[in-house]
């Protein structure tokens, strides 16, 4: 193993699943995939709170103190939040949680934005934020592997090839903003890779013995055979990402469509039954609440989380949740009412009852909780399986936390009887355990769809038909400007690794240093213009020129087939290599 450390082969691959609500990790040997893919080891053992629980995750929720360095994350930062709060000590410290949805579909994500804390009080850079919680879990997987005497394997930081987990609709900035995290949270570049969400379960799932399907029966064996297409559900705690795949004859994997999806995740049904509570109670009470009874209010979101998991798919079975005394204090104190007598003006007034800190609730409110996330879901399966790529698609894999939710399940099961459902035995580990062998081997992938049509802006000769403001002149030719010039149309099937066609730029000026090429999105596949309502610029391209060439001809090869975007450049009349690389991130977005 040492002669490998000098030789700078990756010993070991390390995979860390950021959630949205939960996070943890998982690793294997490179020595022992080789004997056994499917060996691979995961801290399932987080101590959960005073309960002395053990969890397969830990809390995504990060502990600052005043001086906005790090305590804690997890479960101890939940617990010493609660405790500084319950002693009116935690005014100055600053509490995150749930935040990794500020990424989600975010146009305006750059290196400055912020993020408030759980108070809406205290803001911190988000990078900042994302880089503690990654440097945490980055760290505690170093310290496992030293109390399981396996650190001096890796003595070294570049025998180790780390790999984050993001879902598969996100877009560039996003995806950039993780990178860039991870770097400040002390992982280079070159030794981490991203890996999505859904992909990375179903190369986890291939892998499972057929009893480790919770469907088994002979016919499952088909699921990963050539030629078998599958759908992969992919639900976490903020969205719901969905891929459909085909496995091609050498065993590896093809994307039919583009990965999609949205924000149906387990948290929506938390925020459904804060909602209902507010509706109870008013908003005035649960501001009030919130701001002044911080630990209470943590407590009432953990009472659900816990509850929520293991309701019943019987509308006629009946919760109780514990709901903290300082808020039906408050509200009686607000109102001079009681809540009894306040439920009963309410629609829930046969299906509620509120007495003391306990809350009962009927079945059917229950399920109502769960309604727009089954329908969300339910409601975009079906628009996707109705189109030819999913032809022949039989399989469809839950896979994530929320997925093990037997609402979620029975939704799935009722409304798709012609399709087979395969849930696997630790569903919410499915994702990092398959990051880990993505890391190993990231070629299993082998192609896939486009999100958006990408492209640049460029002019041409004016045409008629041309809006007239975007005429110009250049040398008594009328131009037309904004032109959006595609390089690669929306669910285009690309492959990993072989860039498009190359494309030659020049720059407006013979003294320049880069080569600065704007890059522009868009949901349609001819996109006209790049002022067009379905087109967004979304960050540039930059290659940095050779400054004693005359000739400043570059020729750009973009690979579209990854999990993030590539560019290759080199300059035309030398043949040299130039540094090119796309910034997604730059303030100046906001602008363009």
């Amino acid at each position: 193993m040492a002669d490998k450390q000098k030789l700078g082969i990756k010993v070991l691959v390390a995979a860390i699943d950021f959630g949205t609500t939960y996070s943890g990790y998982a690793f294997s040997f490179k020595d022992e995939y080789e004997k056994d893919p499917t060996k691979i080891m995961a801290n399932t053992t987080w101590v959960a709170g005073h309960k002395n629980l053990f969890s397969q995750k830990t809390p995504t929720c990060l502990l600052l103190k005043s001086d906005q360095s790090f305590h804690s994350f997890g479960y101890e930062a939940e617990d010493t939040y609660t405790d500084l709060a319950n002693k009116e000590k935690h005014h100055s410290w600053y509490f995150f949680r749930r935040f990794k949805m500020m990424l989600h579909n975010n146009m305006t994500l750059n290196r400055e934005t912020v993020i408030a804390d759980d108070s809406g009080q205290k803001k911190l850079p988000a990078m900042t934020v994302f880089a503690h919680s990654i440097r945490y879990l980055k760290d505690h997987l170093l310290t496992h592997l030293k109390v399981k005497g396996l650190d001096a394997l890796v003595e070294e930081d570049d025998c180790i090839h780390w790999v984050l987990t993001i879902p598969a609709i996100w877009n560039d900035k996003s995806k950039q903003f993780m990178r860039e995290a991870a770097k400040e949270a002390g992982i280079e570049s070159e030794n981490l890779s991203l890996a999505l969400e859904p992909e990375a379960a179903a190369l986890y799932c291939r892998m499972l013995p057929l009893e480790r399907l919770s469907t088994a029966s002979s016919t499952n064996l088909s699921m990963f055979q050539p030629g078998t297409r599958y759908m992969v559900l992919d639900l976490g705690g903020g969205t719901v990402d969905v891929t459909v795949q085909e496995v091609l004859s050498d065993y590896t994997l093809k994307e039919l469509h583009k990965a999609s999806g949205g924000a149906w995740g387990g948290t929506k049904i938390d925020e459904a039954f804060i909602q209902m509570i507010m509706g109870i109670v008013g908003s005035p009470v649960m501001l009030n609440f919130k701001k002044n009874h911080p630990a209470d209010n943590l407590e009432l979101v953990r009472e659900f989380e816990t509850k929520k998991r293991s309701v019943s798919t019987n509308v006629k079975e009946k919760i109780t949740f514990r709901i903290p005394v300082s808020l039906v204090d408050i509200f009686e104190d607000e109102y001079d009412e009681d809540l009894k007598s306040t439920i009963s003006q309410t629609r829930h007034k046969d299906k509620l009852m509120w007495k003391g800190d306990k809350l009962r609730m009927n079945g059917e409110i229950v399920h109502e909780l769960f309604k727009h996330c089954c329908e969300s879901i339910v409601n975009h399966v079906k628009e996707l399986l109705v189109h030819p790529f999913c032809d022949g698609v039989e399989n469809i894999l839950m896979v994530g936390g929320f997925s093990e939710c037997k609402l979620i399940q029975e939704a799935i099961k009722n409304n798709f009887k012609n399709n087979r459902v395969i849930i696997p035995e630790e569903a919410g580990l499915a994702i990092v355990k398959g990051a880990v062998l993505f890391g190993h081997n990231p070629k299993t992938i082998v192609s896939r769809k486009t999100k958006w049509t990408y492209g640049v802006q460029s002019n041409r000769n004016f045409e008629s038909g041309d809006p007239p403001e975007k005429r110009f002149k250049v040398g008594g030719i009328d131009k037309c400007r904004d032109i959006f010039s595609v390089h690669v149309g929306v669910n285009e099937t690309v492959e990993v690794g072989t860039p498009l066609e190359p494309r030659y730029y020049s720059p407006l000026h013979k003294d320049s240093d880069t080569v600065d090429i704007p890059i522009y999105v868009s949901s349609e596949r001819y996109p006209k213009y790049t002022t067009d309502c379905t087109c967004s610029y979304v960050g540039k391209m930059s290659v940095d020129l050779e400054k004693s060439n005359n000739d400043r001809e570059i020729e750009v090869k973009m690979t579209f087939g990854g999990t993030e975007l590539i560019v290759e450049a080199k300059d035309m009349a030398s043949g040299n290599p130039r540094k090119a690389k796309f910034n997604f991130l730059e303030t100046d977005n906001l602008t363009k």
